[in-house]
């Protein structure tokens, strides 16, 4: 029997179109607002809003910016919680579930004018998402969490039975699910492109393959050690992907492997 062989290539097929690549090396400031530790999808909206707001911000990424989870996840915008509906109503009560599943509405929604109002070019498209079940009973629970969904927070959401999934994701595997058409997909790495673009544009400082060695509470702010010297900031805020590479090497190879294994927003938009 032939045995089965891994892809050799260990970085993401989103690096094709939108490679990650170190930035021109800039003056260390002596002083800062706000310092920000990684330059990923969190450190670069923080520090957009900040720069905006006039603020002086400087981020620092060990790596090129966007290199961690940024541009290593699926592209799907969904926003949507692990436990269904019904699972949080019966932790937390009813107020909290509806409090929990609009935070998400709204995180969307202001994702979706975000990409339109800058014009940012990252392939999004507002595709919506099927979620199939395996049983019967997880059918009609399913169908219960999309009528709230669409009363309660005016989410286009709803049952699809099993007589007519095979309309939107051609198999019959699933015993129906629901659709949801709120969700949908971009290239995630054009997308920190994108983003790293408008942050820059916008006053943000950007230090890539500089490592952040220690930060030390200074009398009023911040005494921040890097590689390329110490700068002195009012504020931090650590948005760091942690990578698994000197103590678990194995477990940083099989992670690129999975994230070199991404499908386009185009293959899963039925999915």
């Amino acid at each position: 029997m032939e045995e089965s062989r891994i892809a050799d290539k260990n970085t993401p097929y989103w690096w094709e179109e939108a490679p990650v690549k170190p930035l021109p090396r800039q003056p260390l400031a002596k002083k800062v607002d706000v310092a920000i530790i990684g330059a990923g999808y969190t450190g670069l909206s923080a520090g957009l809003v900040l720069a905006r707001e006039g603020r002086s911000v400087a981020a620092f990424d060990a790596m090129n910016p966007g290199e961690g989870a940024s541009t290593r996840n699926g592209g799907i915008t969904s926003g949507s919680i692990r436990p269904d509906y019904a699972t949080i109503t019966r932790r937390f009560g009813e107020e909290k579930a509806n409090a929990i599943e609009a935070e998400g509405k709204i995180a969307r929604e202001f994702l979706y004018d975000f990409i339109r109002t800058e014009g940012l070019d990252c392939d999004f498209q507002l595709v919506g998402q099927f979620k199939g079940v395996i049983g019967y009973d997880d059918y009609e629970k399913t169908a219960r969490s999309a009528e709230v969904l669409a009363k309660r927070l005016g989410i286009e959401a709803y049952a699809v039975p099993y007589a007519e999934q095979r309309n939107y994701i051609g198999t019959d595997f699933y015993r129906g699910g629901m659709a949801r058409m709120d969700i949908g997909g971009l290239h995630p790495a054009k997308f920190h492109a994108e983003l790293l673009r408008v942050a820059l544009a916008s006053g943000l400082t950007v230090h890539s393959e500089t490592h952040v060695n220690s930060i030390e509470k200074d009398g009023s702010g911040f005494r921040v050690v890097t590689s390329a010297g110490t700068v002195q900031a009012r504020q931090s805020l650590s948005a760091r992907t942690v990578i698994l590479t000197a103590r678990f090497p194995s477990c940083a190879a099989g992670w690129s492997r999975f994230a070199a294994g991404s499908s386009s927003p185009r293959s899963s938009r039925r999915t």
